[in-house]
């Protein structure tokens, strides 16, 4: 809980001081590949702890996002994220608050690299219907490549990863002798995301 009110906060505090601080505002898009990893098990009601399975599995599905943020400057920039994945287990949809410092490849800063820290909420929408729709805070850090086509558009490609929290149990069938029911419990770990997008700068 510590890590994640620091990082929380850390987002939070650069965040709210574009308003005064900007010197550009952009606005842009982007698609990728998304993977999430869930972990669980499964165990007979009859007897509890026989029998039990623990699995780990990753689905790997488009990702849409929508931006938009402000360049406090050559090096540091601030941005919202609102993003969509689905894949066989759950649908994902995301408010994100990043920071990123650039870095300047040539003496045009033409290429950038960049490394930031974003946190934001994740409402998470199981296709089961045994399991409800969450909202689960969020947390990670960002790097990538950006290269300014001209004065007013760039493009990137960049690497996501996302901690996750969020869990979920049911239960299926009925519990007699012959052990018929049982107990699922799976949990969201993590997420990765590899994105292309495209700004335009004003």
């Amino acid at each position: 809980m510590k890590t994640k009110t620091l990082a929380l906060a850390a987002v939070m505090t650069v965040a709210l001081s574009a308003p005064t601080m900007a010197a550009d505002w952009f606005i842009g898009g982007g698609v990728g590949a998304q993977q999430n990893t869930y972990k669980g098990s499964v165990t007979q009601n009859v007897d509890p702890g026989f029998n039990a399975e623990n699995f780990k599995e990753t689905e790997n599905n488009v990702l849409y996002e929508l931006r938009a943020g402000a360049y406090l400057n050559d090096n540091n920039r601030v941005y919202g994220t609102y993003s969509y994945n689905s894949d066989d287990a759950t649908r994902q949809q995301s408010l994100l608050v990043s920071y990123d410092y650039l870095v300047g490849l040539d003496a045009n800063n033409k290429f950038n690299w960049f490394i930031g820290a974003t946190a934001g909420m994740n409402h998470v929408s199981p296709d089961a219907a045994e399991y409800s729709s969450k909202n689960r805070f969020v947390w990670g850090g960002q790097t990538g490549l950006m290269y300014n086509i001209n004065d007013n558009v760039s493009t990137e490609i960049g690497y996501r990863y996302l901690k996750q929290d969020f869990e979920a149990s049911g239960s299926y069938g009925e519990p007699t002798p012959m052990g018929t029911g049982f107990t699922e419990q799976a949990s969201l770990n993590d997420s990765q995301q590899l994105y292309l997008s495209v700004d335009y700068r004003f």
